[in-house]
Protein backbone atom coordinates (compact mmCIF):
# COMPACT_ATOMS: atom_id res chain seq x y z
CA UNK A 1 0.00 0.00 0.00
CA UNK A 2 1.73 3.31 -1.14
CA UNK A 3 0.66 6.58 0.06
CA UNK A 4 0.10 7.82 -4.08
CA UNK A 5 -2.43 5.25 -4.02
CA UNK A 6 -4.03 6.38 -1.41
CA UNK A 7 -4.26 9.93 -2.95
CA UNK A 8 -5.66 8.39 -5.80
CA UNK A 9 -8.54 6.84 -4.06
CA UNK A 10 -9.18 9.62 -2.17
CA UNK A 11 -9.46 12.25 -4.83
CA UNK A 12 -11.17 9.99 -7.02
CA UNK A 13 -13.74 9.34 -4.16
CA UNK A 14 -14.09 13.69 -3.00
CA UNK A 15 -14.07 14.42 -7.03
CA UNK A 16 -16.48 11.47 -8.01
CA UNK A 17 -14.65 11.05 -11.35
CA UNK A 18 -10.99 9.48 -12.89
CA UNK A 19 -10.73 12.74 -15.18
CA UNK A 20 -10.95 15.24 -12.29
CA UNK A 21 -8.81 13.38 -9.92
CA UNK A 22 -5.89 13.56 -12.66
CA UNK A 23 -6.37 16.54 -13.37
CA UNK A 24 -6.39 17.84 -9.53
CA UNK A 25 -3.12 15.34 -8.92
CA UNK A 26 -1.48 16.19 -12.25
CA UNK A 27 -1.24 12.93 -12.80
CA UNK A 28 -2.43 11.01 -16.24
CA UNK A 29 -5.48 8.90 -15.77
CA UNK A 30 -3.50 5.56 -17.00
CA UNK A 31 -1.50 5.92 -14.44
CA UNK A 32 -4.20 6.65 -11.36
CA UNK A 33 -6.21 3.24 -12.72
CA UNK A 34 -2.97 1.75 -12.68
CA UNK A 35 -2.90 2.41 -9.03
CA UNK A 36 -5.87 1.73 -7.80
CA UNK A 37 -5.95 -1.59 -9.60
CA UNK A 38 -3.00 -2.59 -8.10
CA UNK A 39 -4.23 -1.53 -4.68
CA UNK A 40 -7.59 -3.64 -5.49
CA UNK A 41 -5.49 -6.52 -6.14
CA UNK A 42 -3.47 -6.25 -3.36
CA UNK A 43 -6.17 -5.98 -1.10
CA UNK A 44 -8.15 -8.87 -3.30
CA UNK A 45 -11.14 -6.33 -2.93
CA UNK A 46 -13.34 -4.29 -5.05
CA UNK A 47 -12.52 -0.14 -4.12
CA UNK A 48 -14.84 1.51 -6.83
CA UNK A 49 -17.72 0.80 -8.86
CA UNK A 50 -17.29 2.24 -12.87
CA UNK A 51 -20.92 2.81 -14.50
CA UNK A 52 -22.70 5.38 -16.04
CA UNK A 53 -23.26 7.77 -13.57
CA UNK A 54 -19.60 7.84 -13.26
CA UNK A 55 -17.54 6.06 -10.07
CA UNK A 56 -19.08 5.49 -6.46
CA UNK A 57 -17.20 3.70 -3.26
CA UNK A 58 -17.60 0.22 -2.48
CA UNK A 59 -18.31 -0.44 1.36
CA UNK A 60 -14.20 -1.74 0.96
CA UNK A 61 -13.42 1.59 -0.38
CA UNK A 62 -14.94 3.87 2.26
CA UNK A 63 -13.44 2.23 5.08
CA UNK A 64 -10.22 3.13 2.99
CA UNK A 65 -10.80 6.09 2.24
CA UNK A 66 -11.80 7.00 5.65
CA UNK A 67 -8.10 5.40 6.98
CA UNK A 68 -6.45 7.33 4.25
CA UNK A 69 -7.38 10.80 5.45
CA UNK A 70 -5.78 10.54 8.58
CA UNK A 71 -2.29 8.38 7.29
CA UNK A 72 -2.29 11.34 4.46
CA UNK A 73 -2.80 14.17 6.93
CA UNK A 74 -0.06 12.24 9.24
CA UNK A 75 2.15 12.53 6.84
CA UNK A 76 1.70 15.91 6.11
CA UNK A 77 2.00 16.99 9.85
CA UNK A 78 5.21 14.62 10.48
CA UNK A 79 6.84 16.89 6.90
CA UNK A 80 5.64 19.83 8.89
CA UNK A 81 6.98 19.22 12.74
CA UNK A 82 10.67 17.83 11.09
CA UNK A 83 10.46 21.05 9.33
CA UNK A 84 9.46 22.99 12.55
CA UNK A 85 12.65 20.90 14.31
CA UNK A 86 14.94 22.62 11.86
CA UNK A 87 13.95 26.03 13.10
CA UNK A 88 11.42 28.13 14.33
CA UNK A 89 7.58 26.44 14.66
CA UNK A 90 5.79 27.67 11.05
CA UNK A 91 3.16 24.85 10.86
CA UNK A 92 0.14 24.92 10.72
CA UNK A 93 -2.40 24.24 13.58
CA UNK A 94 -5.84 23.83 12.76
CA UNK A 95 -8.52 23.89 16.32
CA UNK A 96 -12.45 23.35 16.36
CA UNK A 97 -14.23 25.02 19.09
CA UNK A 98 -18.10 24.82 20.25
CA UNK A 99 -20.44 27.97 19.42
CA UNK A 100 -20.29 28.08 23.37
CA UNK A 101 -16.83 28.14 24.07
CA UNK A 102 -15.97 31.13 26.34
CA UNK A 103 -13.57 33.51 24.49
CA UNK A 104 -12.21 35.19 26.91
CA UNK A 105 -9.47 32.81 28.07
CA UNK A 106 -9.14 31.70 24.54
CA UNK A 107 -8.27 35.12 23.04
CA UNK A 108 -5.79 34.85 26.06
CA UNK A 109 -4.33 31.95 25.04
CA UNK A 110 -4.09 32.79 21.29
CA UNK A 111 -2.90 36.01 22.01
CA UNK A 112 -0.02 34.47 23.79
CA UNK A 113 0.84 31.82 21.29
CA UNK A 114 0.34 34.07 18.23
CA UNK A 115 3.22 36.44 20.07
CA UNK A 116 6.03 33.44 20.41
CA UNK A 117 5.15 31.60 17.39
CA UNK A 118 3.74 34.48 14.97
CA UNK A 119 5.13 32.27 11.80
CA UNK A 120 2.37 29.28 12.56
CA UNK A 121 -0.67 29.04 10.69
CA UNK A 122 -3.33 29.25 13.08
CA UNK A 123 -6.83 27.97 11.42
CA UNK A 124 -10.06 28.18 14.14
CA UNK A 125 -12.94 25.93 13.09
CA UNK A 126 -15.90 26.50 14.67
CA UNK A 127 -18.45 23.68 14.37
CA UNK A 128 -21.25 21.57 15.81
CA UNK A 129 -20.15 19.17 18.85
CA UNK A 130 -20.02 15.99 16.88
CA UNK A 131 -18.38 17.11 14.14
CA UNK A 132 -15.62 18.55 16.18
CA UNK A 133 -14.82 15.05 17.33
CA UNK A 134 -15.26 13.68 13.22
CA UNK A 135 -12.78 16.40 12.41
CA UNK A 136 -10.37 15.44 14.94
CA UNK A 137 -10.86 11.69 15.19
CA UNK A 138 -10.34 12.37 10.94
CA UNK A 139 -6.78 14.11 11.33
CA UNK A 140 -8.47 17.34 10.26
CA UNK A 141 -8.61 19.15 13.21
CA UNK A 142 -5.25 19.02 16.10
CA UNK A 143 -7.27 20.09 19.00
CA UNK A 144 -10.60 20.66 20.19
CA UNK A 145 -12.58 22.59 22.57
CA UNK A 146 -16.53 21.21 23.10
CA UNK A 147 -19.55 20.92 25.03
CA UNK A 148 -19.87 17.42 24.41
CA UNK A 149 -19.55 14.90 27.75
CA UNK A 150 -16.28 12.34 27.49
CA UNK A 151 -18.89 9.67 28.52
CA UNK A 152 -20.66 10.14 25.45
CA UNK A 153 -17.71 10.01 23.00
CA UNK A 154 -14.44 9.48 24.26
CA UNK A 155 -12.79 7.48 21.65
CA UNK A 156 -9.87 6.82 23.17
CA UNK A 157 -8.97 10.43 23.09
CA UNK A 158 -7.05 12.52 25.57
CA UNK A 159 -10.44 14.95 27.67
CA UNK A 160 -9.11 17.79 29.84
CA UNK A 161 -11.99 19.25 31.33
CA UNK A 162 -11.52 23.43 30.93
CA UNK A 163 -14.53 24.99 32.39
CA UNK A 164 -17.76 24.76 34.07
CA UNK A 165 -20.45 26.80 32.63
CA UNK A 166 -23.93 26.77 34.73
CA UNK A 167 -26.52 25.98 32.11
CA UNK A 168 -30.79 26.48 31.63
CA UNK A 169 -33.41 25.19 30.22
CA UNK A 170 -35.57 27.82 28.34
CA UNK A 171 -38.61 28.95 26.43
CA UNK A 172 -39.95 31.85 24.80
CA UNK A 173 -41.57 34.56 26.80
CA UNK A 174 -45.54 34.18 27.71
CA UNK A 175 -44.67 30.37 26.61
CA UNK A 176 -47.81 28.28 28.02
CA UNK A 177 -45.69 25.85 30.08
CA UNK A 178 -43.46 29.01 31.45
CA UNK A 179 -44.62 28.06 34.43
CA UNK A 180 -43.21 24.81 34.29
CA UNK A 181 -41.52 22.78 37.31
CA UNK A 182 -40.70 19.38 36.21
CA UNK A 183 -39.09 17.62 32.79
CA UNK A 184 -42.19 15.52 32.75
CA UNK A 185 -44.52 18.47 31.87
CA UNK A 186 -41.89 19.20 28.86
CA UNK A 187 -42.33 15.75 27.17
CA UNK A 188 -44.95 16.76 24.56
CA UNK A 189 -42.87 19.82 23.92
CA UNK A 190 -40.50 20.21 20.80
CA UNK A 191 -36.76 20.96 21.93
CA UNK A 192 -34.02 22.68 20.75
CA UNK A 193 -30.43 21.74 20.83
CA UNK A 194 -27.39 22.22 19.76
CA UNK A 195 -26.23 18.51 18.83
CA UNK A 196 -28.13 15.32 19.08
CA UNK A 197 -30.19 14.33 21.98
CA UNK A 198 -27.69 10.88 22.65
CA UNK A 199 -24.96 13.04 22.50
CA UNK A 200 -25.81 16.42 24.69
CA UNK A 201 -25.97 16.95 28.56
CA UNK A 202 -29.83 16.80 27.65
CA UNK A 203 -29.51 13.20 27.24
CA UNK A 204 -27.42 12.69 30.27
CA UNK A 205 -30.25 14.59 32.18
CA UNK A 206 -32.71 12.56 31.52
CA UNK A 207 -30.91 9.31 32.00
CA UNK A 208 -29.88 10.74 35.67
CA UNK A 209 -33.13 10.79 36.74
CA UNK A 210 -34.41 8.07 34.68
CA UNK A 211 -37.49 10.03 32.75
CA UNK A 212 -38.00 9.10 29.05
CA UNK A 213 -36.62 11.73 26.97
CA UNK A 214 -38.85 13.97 24.30
CA UNK A 215 -39.32 12.47 21.02
CA UNK A 216 -39.40 15.84 18.97
CA UNK A 217 -36.07 17.79 18.56
CA UNK A 218 -34.38 20.44 16.08
CA UNK A 219 -30.96 20.44 16.55
CA UNK A 220 -29.01 23.68 14.75
CA UNK A 221 -25.55 24.24 15.24
CA UNK A 222 -25.93 28.17 14.50
CA UNK A 223 -25.84 29.92 17.76
CA UNK A 224 -27.68 32.93 15.65
CA UNK A 225 -30.61 30.88 14.56
CA UNK A 226 -30.47 28.80 17.42
CA UNK A 227 -31.31 31.90 19.26
CA UNK A 228 -34.19 32.89 16.78
CA UNK A 229 -35.32 29.56 17.01
CA UNK A 230 -35.75 29.92 20.88
CA UNK A 231 -37.06 33.04 20.76
CA UNK A 232 -39.85 32.64 18.09
CA UNK A 233 -41.20 28.87 18.69
CA UNK A 234 -42.53 27.21 21.24
CA UNK A 235 -39.12 24.89 21.55
CA UNK A 236 -37.59 24.12 25.36
CA UNK A 237 -33.83 25.94 24.35
CA UNK A 238 -30.99 24.22 26.68
CA UNK A 239 -28.56 27.37 26.77
CA UNK A 240 -25.19 27.92 28.86
CA UNK A 241 -26.17 30.35 31.53
CA UNK A 242 -23.11 32.34 29.95
CA UNK A 243 -24.39 32.43 26.50
CA UNK A 244 -28.35 33.54 27.71
CA UNK A 245 -27.15 36.36 29.62
CA UNK A 246 -25.25 37.73 25.95
CA UNK A 247 -28.42 37.09 24.41
CA UNK A 248 -30.33 38.85 26.92
CA UNK A 249 -28.34 41.66 26.88
CA UNK A 250 -28.97 42.54 22.90
CA UNK A 251 -32.88 42.99 24.44
CA UNK A 252 -33.83 39.22 23.40
CA UNK A 253 -36.00 38.20 25.79
CA UNK A 254 -35.99 34.51 27.27
CA UNK A 255 -37.68 32.84 30.16
CA UNK A 256 -35.59 30.80 32.02
CA UNK A 257 -37.58 27.56 33.24
CA UNK A 258 -37.65 26.93 37.65
CA UNK A 259 -37.27 22.67 37.37
CA UNK A 260 -36.89 20.57 40.25
CA UNK A 261 -34.67 19.16 38.27
CA UNK A 262 -30.90 20.11 38.37
CA UNK A 263 -29.90 20.88 34.96
CA UNK A 264 -26.38 19.82 33.97
CA UNK A 265 -23.33 22.48 33.31
CA UNK A 266 -22.41 22.68 29.68
CA UNK A 267 -18.75 22.14 30.57
CA UNK A 268 -16.24 23.08 28.29
CA UNK A 269 -13.41 20.10 27.51
CA UNK A 270 -10.01 20.52 25.55
CA UNK A 271 -9.82 17.03 23.55
CA UNK A 272 -6.80 16.05 21.57
CA UNK A 273 -4.94 12.89 20.23
CA UNK A 274 -2.45 11.03 21.87
CA UNK A 275 0.50 13.30 22.92
CA UNK A 276 2.84 11.50 21.06
CA UNK A 277 0.54 11.72 17.76
CA UNK A 278 0.24 15.58 18.62
CA UNK A 279 2.75 17.86 16.73
CA UNK A 280 4.65 20.84 18.36
CA UNK A 281 2.93 23.19 17.79
CA UNK A 282 -0.34 21.72 18.74
CA UNK A 283 0.84 20.85 22.28
CA UNK A 284 2.45 24.04 22.88
CA UNK A 285 -1.43 25.46 22.34
CA UNK A 286 -2.78 22.72 24.33
CA UNK A 287 -0.34 23.96 27.08
CA UNK A 288 -1.69 27.25 26.94
CA UNK A 289 -5.24 26.72 26.62
CA UNK A 290 -5.05 24.48 29.62
CA UNK A 291 -3.12 27.31 31.91
CA UNK A 292 -5.66 29.95 30.85
CA UNK A 293 -8.53 27.98 31.69
CA UNK A 294 -7.19 26.08 34.77
CA UNK A 295 -5.25 29.08 36.26
CA UNK A 296 -7.19 31.20 38.24
CA UNK A 297 -4.10 34.53 37.82
CA UNK A 298 -2.90 33.22 34.31
CA UNK A 299 -0.58 36.59 34.08
CA UNK A 300 3.04 34.74 33.10
CA UNK A 301 5.28 37.29 30.78
CA UNK A 302 5.40 36.25 26.97
CA UNK A 303 8.14 35.19 26.13
CA UNK A 304 9.88 35.27 22.83
CA UNK A 305 11.91 32.14 22.49
CA UNK A 306 10.66 28.82 22.04
CA UNK A 307 10.57 26.59 25.27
Amino acid sequence: MKLHQLRALLAICESGSIQEASRLLHISQPALSKGIKELEAELGVPLLVRSNRGITVTEYGERLVRRARLILEEVRRAREEIESLKGTMDGKLAIGVSPVTPGAQFITSLNRYRKRYPRVQVQIHELRPSKLIEGLREGQLDLVLTSLPASRCSDGFHWTELFSQPAVLAVRKGHPLGGARSLRELLDEEWLLQDSLELSKVGVMFEQHRIEPPRRIIECASVVLFSELALNTDAVSYWSRRLLDHVQKLGQELQVLDLQEQVPPMNISLVCRDQELMTREAKTLADELVYAYTSPHATRPVSSDAP
